[in-house]
C-alpha cells in the first residue's frame, strides 16, 4: 500500500467542509490510501463497502447506460453520505461525508483532486507472485 499519499487526502479533508473519512481503492476493494480517520480495519471495510457499489454501479451502466464505464455513485445512509469517483485507472475515490454536507462541493472537490493527481491514483492489474517454482 502506498502510504505517500495520505497528506493529499488528508488537504481533501481539510478543504471540504463536511467530510469525515477520505478513501482511495482499488477496483477490486483493496484500500490504496486513506485518511488518518479511519484505521486498517475500517479502511478495509470501506474499501470493500465501495467497490461493491462500483460493480452494481458498472451492472446498471451496462444494463440501462449509454456506455460501459466507471461513473460517479452515490449513497445516502443514515448519518451520512458515500460519494465515489473514478481516480484513474483502476482505482476509485470514496468519502464519507456528514448527511448535511454539501454535495455540490464535495462532488467538485473530489473531481478537482483527482484531476490534479489522478496519475498518481493508478492502481495496476494485481499478478500472482512468481515462487521461483517453474511448476507454478
Amino acid at each position: 500500500m502506498d502510504r505517500s499519499l495520505d497528506w493529499l487526502l488528508e488537504n481533501l479533508l481539510e478543504k471540504t467542509p463536511g467530510i469525515r473519512h477520505v478513501l482511495v481503492l482499488s477496483k477490486d476493494g483493496l484500500k490504496m490510501c486513506f485518511t488518518s480517520g479511519l484505521n486498517e480495519d475500517k479502511a478495509d471495510q470501506l474499501a470493500a463497502i465501495a467497490a461493491g457499489i462500483q460493480s452494481l454501479s458498472l451492472s446498471v451502466s451496462a444494463e440501462f447506460g449509454d456506455t460501459i464505464g466507471p461513473g460517479q455513485a452515490m449513497v445516502e445512509f443514515s448519518g451520512g453520505l458515500l460519494l465515489m469517483v473514478p481516480a484513474g485507472e483502476g482505482a476509485h475515490l470514496a468519502v464519507v461525508a456528514e448527511e448535511d454536507a454539501e454535495v455540490g462541493i464535495v462532488g467538485h472537490n473530489m473531481n478537482e483532486m483527482v484531476e490534479q493527481i489522478g496519475g498518481h491514483l493508478t492502481a495496476p492489474p494485481r499478478r500472482p507472485e512468481y515462487s521461483g517454482d517453474p511448476a507454478s
